[in-house]
């Protein structure tokens, strides 16, 4: 018998005794908050979780683990694959509009596909979630600490130091997730677009992770710099793999939650979850049983598991045949996906030769509409909004934080150079466009129903009826451009600009609409706000109607941050798992729970090993002394 043989037939065993086993925690989804939460929760060895993910086990694909091939493993046996439905907002483009959604089918989920910005929202933005949304123990402050929980970051090498702004005070020194500043810096950015952007009066603000999240400047990457290779939940889980008490099963596909019997009138009580070992080439239906169960599936797949499971708007549910057992309508309702400028970016010419461009570039300016429009285009969209109460479709609160946001001067437009070239991608960071996901089949391997419905929103500027969110991306976009182009020192190098940034605005605004489709950066659908107010989970993550069903990923932010979506994902699982181990039976908490509040990190500098040399190794986190060799992930 060979050793393949061997390790097959001990797989299954197991596999097999686990179905008895009553876990503390079932998690569906390993990926980007579901893994995260698992390590962290699993450090107490007294409490048994077990993740299931449909996807693979791809910690040994270079097209994950290294740096300049990110993004790459899109289109592939690691994504999804979801299209969103045809969209009548966006150019045809061939496809009716339609979107690829890209989402992580693999250990990791999407933290193994996208573009490892590591950053947090603004101070204003955070408190939003408690001050107006009424989240208690949702803020600035906790989310920050929760965020720095998560993080080890290295301060940057020492010969390209003076181009970065650094505190470490505001980051995280023992957490799972690697961060560092990139490993080269192109000349473009510190010698004329940095000196351009203060004469044309944006500011290069100290560390935005401080609370001022307004300015430009390199953001942090999500990368070990010990082996140059991607730092995220599926690396993390490397480090931890020995732990007995944790059980990773992949190409394991949730198919539903598995309810007890319960009175009528009670709260529905979850025994665990179902799933179908997709390895084994088998439909056969396992069951692994837990006494919570966490949905980590992200802000598509979430709400997919729940309306399977009977929870969700019976309208929906009853016509497909399954059984309503938790009438929340608001199931899969406020997808958002802000709008972004990259099909094409904008690129410009230069009569100069860039240098310092070896390895993957993250300029990123995010700056309020105040800043990114003419006086006279904000004056007359601030009219707009002032004028405006409710907007048909749209939860009024949505509207309200939107204008607190408009008005306090807080990031709404971001520009992103993130290319080893001169391009640069805009994105309208805050949509008012609200759209849903839903299933439109019982059957759990069939796509969801996904409509971000992107421009749906309609605003009179001037006297002219313009689709919103298309119209102030393209504004800001040739506000921007015009500046840049127009001041010195870019202005003394630049010899084209595409599109073209003296186009009459509404040649520009096609150009642009043109180019613009999904940002991939998927949030919401099953909001954390009050039932009453649209609500699908509580302060404590519980799915409103159940007793120990919560959800924890990114479908729970109560609005679209203004932020890359990863590190307050990130952040979201470190107080999930705080939650969690502060409940009765919930064992306290754990080392990477009890950092301070104003956690300074370790003042570790990067050294970056030669790319070519760097191979995928397993960083030990100091949580694993004390654990054995036990782990499956198929």
């Amino acid at each position: 018998m060979t050793t393949s043989h061997f390790i097959l037939m001990s797989i299954v065993v197991l596999t097999a005794a686990w179905n008895t086993t009553t876990y503390d925690y079932v998690i569906a989804g390993g990926g980007t908050a579901g893994l995260l939460t698992a390590l962290v929760l699993s450090e107490n060895p007294n409490v048994k979780v077990c993740v299931l993910e449909a996807g693979g086990d791809g910690r040994h694909e270079s097209n994950i683990t290294n740096p300049e091939l990110r993004g790459t493993i899109q289109h592939t046996q690691y994504d999804w694959q979801f299209w969103t439905s045809p969209q009548p907002g966006l150019d045809d483009n061939g496809t009716m509009g339609s979107q690829p959604v890209p989402r992580g089918k693999v250990l990791g989920g999407t933290s193994a596909m996208n573009w490892m910005i590591h950053n947090t929202d603004s101070r204003a933005q955070l408190d939003i979630w408690e001050s107006f949304f009424n989240l208690t123990g949702w803020n600035w402050n906790t989310l920050s600490t929760a965020y720095r929980q998560s993080e080890t970051m290295y301060g940057p090498q020492r010969n390209l130091s003076q181009y970065f702004m650094y505190d470490p005070a505001y980051h995280g020194g023992g957490g799972y997730i690697r961060s560092v500043f990139q490993r080269s810096v192109m000349n473009l950015f510190p010698q004329y677009l940095g000196p351009t952007l203060v004469n044309a009066g944006y500011q290069i603000p100290s560390d935005r992770n401080g609370g001022d999240a307004v300015g430009a400047g390199f953001l942090p990457l999500a990368i070990d710099p010990s082996n140059y290779t991607r730092s995220y939940a599926g690396s993390a889980y490397t480090s931890v793999e020995g732990r007995r008490n944790l059980h990773i099963l992949t190409d394991s596909h949730v198919t539903r939650v598995d309810w007890k019997r319960t009175n009528p009138n009670a709260r529905a009580a979850a025994a665990g979850l179902s799933y179908i070992d997709r390895a084994s080439g088998s439909n056969v239906i396992l069951h692994v049983q837990g006494r919570q169960v966490i949905l980590s599936a992200g802000c598509i797949q979430s709400s997919q598991i729940l309306e399977l499971s009977g929870v969700g708007d019976p309208e929906i549910l009853i016509p497909l045949g399954i059984e309503s057992k938790v009438n929340l309508t608001n199931v899969g309702v406020g997808l958002r996906d802000p709008l972004m400028m990259n099909y094409l970016p904008i690129s410009f010419g230069f009569n100069i030769t860039l240098s310092g461009n070896e390895y993957i570039q993250n300029y990123i300016q995010l700056e309020s509409a105040r800043s990114m429009l003419s006086k006279e285009d904000y004056a007359a969209a601030s009219e707009w909004l002032n004028s405006t109460s409710s907007i048909p479709g749209l939860p009024d609160p949505q509207l309200e934080v939107f204008k607190k946001l408009w008005f306090a001067d807080q990031p709404l437009i971001e520009m992103a150079w993130q290319f080893q070239q001169p391009n640069v991608t805009p994105y309208n960071l805050l949509p008012l466009s609200y759209g849903t996901a839903h299933i439109n089949n019982s059957d759990p391997f069939a796509s969801p129903a996904i409509n971000p419905n992107y421009n749906r929103v309609n605003a009179t500027i001037n006297g002219t009826e313009v689709e919103w969110d298309m119209w102030f991306l393209a504004k800001a976009a040739q506000f921007w451009q015009t500046k840049v182009a127009t001041t010195p020192p870019m202005s003394n190098i630049i010899t084209s600009t595409d599109p073209p940034f003296d186009l009459p605005f509404d040649q520009y605004y096609a150009a642009a609409k043109q180019r613009t489709g999904t940002s991939e950066h998927l949030t919401g659908g099953n909001p954390m706000l009050a039932w009453e107010a649209g609500g699908v989970v509580d302060t404590n993550l519980l799915v409103y109607g159940t007793s120990n069903v919560r959800i924890v990923d990114g479908s729970v932010f109560p609005y679209q941050p203004s932020a890359h979506p990863m590190g307050l994902t990130y952040a979201l699982a470190m107080r999930a798992a705080q939650i969690l181990q502060e409940l009765p039976k919930g064992g306290g908490l754990t080392q990477s729970l009890q950092l301070p509040e104003s956690n300074a990190s370790a003042s570790a500098i990067a050294t970056f090993r030669d790319a070519s040399l760097a191979t995928p190794t397993a960083a030990t986190h100091e949580n694993t002394a004390g654990y054995m060799l036990f782990s499956v992930c198929r």
